[in-house]
């Protein structure tokens, strides 16, 4: 499959049969994942590759009992899709400055951490496409996570770091090999 017709198929899937990725397609993966551009504050990003499901049906509860009335006005019953497999990001997010980087605030270094490890997610996303694995970036369970310090242990977020980004896979009956087309209604697109 060449790259275009990758981004062409690839759909965020919200519902999976039972097929569970193997090992190999995981560490396929989790491998495009980290050909990503990298800068040195994501050097030390943390990769959870989770598939016991009652830590699945755990992450799940806790980000439905958080997002709630707001997942209900949307129609979903749950935030992992029933997928076999979650892979969780974490990284270190800074409180003070390097020395020599004083003149930018946290906040600054934060968005080329956000920005750097969603290149991590969408690498992650085409090999899916291309391996015939189904998707959906999730971020229910991310933000659920950054105020459940003890199931994010258990989701094996190192101390120290917080939550980034996340993506659920398997494999979905609702796939079809239509190819999508660009939509530019939802960007404003200026030529200077």
């Amino acid at each position: 499959m060449q790259l275009l017709e990758a981004m062409q198929k690839r759909k965020s899937v919200r519902e999976f049969n039972r097929y569970v990725p193997t090992k190999e397609e995981i560490e396929a993966v989790i491998d495009a994942g980290c050909l990503s551009p990298t800068l040195f504050t994501t050097k030390d990003a943390h990769i959870s590759v989770i598939n016991d499901k009652e830590l699945l049906h755990e992450l799940d509860a806790a980000a439905v009992k958080k997002f709630g009335g707001a997942l209900d006005m949307m129609g979903v019953k749950n935030t992992l899709y029933d997928a076999p497999v979650y892979i969780l990001l974490s990284g270190k997010l800074v409180e003070k400055m390097p020395q020599g980087w004083e003149f930018l605030k946290p906040e600054n270094m934060h968005r080329n951490v956000y920005w750097a490890m969603g290149s991590v997610m969408q690498n992650m996303q085409l090999r899916a496409t291309e391996l015939g694995l189904s998707s959906c970036l999730v971020n229910t369970v991310v933000v659920t996570l950054f105020d459940e310090p003890e199931l994010a242990k258990k989701a094996g977020i190192p101390d120290g770091y917080s939550p980034l980004c996340s993506i659920v896979l398997g494999k979905s009956d609702k796939n079809s090999d239509e190819l999508r087309v660009p939509n530019r209604s939802h960007y404003g697109i200026s030529y200077i």
